[in-house]
């Protein structure tokens, strides 16, 4: 009943603003949190459907960018075959439907398409995409799947610096361009790695948060830091390269204009 009772609520609000998403965020700070929260300490989805959803705030005048864990996730976890049975495609297409009246018109998913020969833990994501890619389709949402991994080759773990830093330019491009016809959601599996160098990034850059906050922010929402560290948990390669990538924005001269997305670093 309070779940039922909080989605009324939000429902509510969403619908008095010009943007659904906008009343979302109406109360969000976008004031960088103080880097005191080192342990990772878990903070709760602003949403009662969707799991670790997030509205990333007003950023450059857009208040319709959020983050999440897939929304589809758990459903495509009780799929026995490759095709989705009428319930679970049905169940998946409420999430999206979910999405769609939020005011998301555009999707941007980090997981990737592996084969089953890799062992059932990474081909879950193929059918997470797959699964996402046909409700998205059924509530007229753009799905894109821009595949990034977390670790092994060709991944956050083994690219350079200058490498993730062109990733992330493209994919905060992407965000920021579809963001100006309507509410865009970017996400992995769980919404914490891949989703928050991103996450961190934008922040970094375009709200001149400091490394060290942004950081702490992607650890309370949820980043397994110590999971992806080459140096016994101190820090995670997602972080390192953050870091990297901070001292070189920090290098560029004041007040220029990112010519992919037209926001000011």
């Amino acid at each position: 009943m309070k779940r039922v009772f909080a989605a009324i609520v939000l429902a509510a609000c969403l619908l008095a603003a010009q943007w659904p998403i906008d009343a979302f965020v109406r109360g969000a700070t976008t004031t960088a949190p103080t880097a005191t929260t080192r342990q990772g300490q878990k903070i709760p989805s602003e949403d009662p459907v969707i799991k670790n959803l997030h509205s990333l705030g007003l950023i450059d005048g857009q208040t319709n960018i959020f983050r999440s864990a897939c929304p589809v996730r758990d459903i495509a976890a009780t799929m026995k075959t490759a095709q989705p049975t009428t319930a679970q495609l049905a169940a998946a297409r409420a999430n999206m439907q979910h999405l769609y009246d939020l005011g998301i018109r555009t999707v941007i998913s980090f997981q990737t398409e592996t084969p089953a020969s890799a062992g059932a833990k990474s081909a879950a994501e193929t059918q997470d995409i797959d699964l996402e890619r046909a409700a998205a389709q059924l509530v007229g949402i753009t799905f894109i799947n821009d595949q990034m991994g977390n670790a092994g080759p060709n991944s956050l773990q083994t690219m350079s610096d200058q490498e993730v830093s062109a990733w992330l330019d493209a994919e905060t491009a992407k965000i920021f361009d579809h963001a100006k016809t309507g509410g865009v959601l970017f996400h992995c599996a769980a919404g914490q790695d891949r989703t928050g160098i991103v996450g961190a990034y934008i922040r970094i850059k375009f709200e001149h948060w400091p490394v060290d906050q942004a950081i702490d922010e992607m650890r309370r929402l949820g980043h397994a830091w110590i999971t992806f560290s080459s140096n016994g948990g101190i820090s995670s390669w997602h972080e390192d390269h953050l870091r990297a990538i901070a001292q070189t924005l920090n290098a560029q001269p004041a007040g220029t204009t990112d010519a992919k997305t037209g926001v000011s670093p």
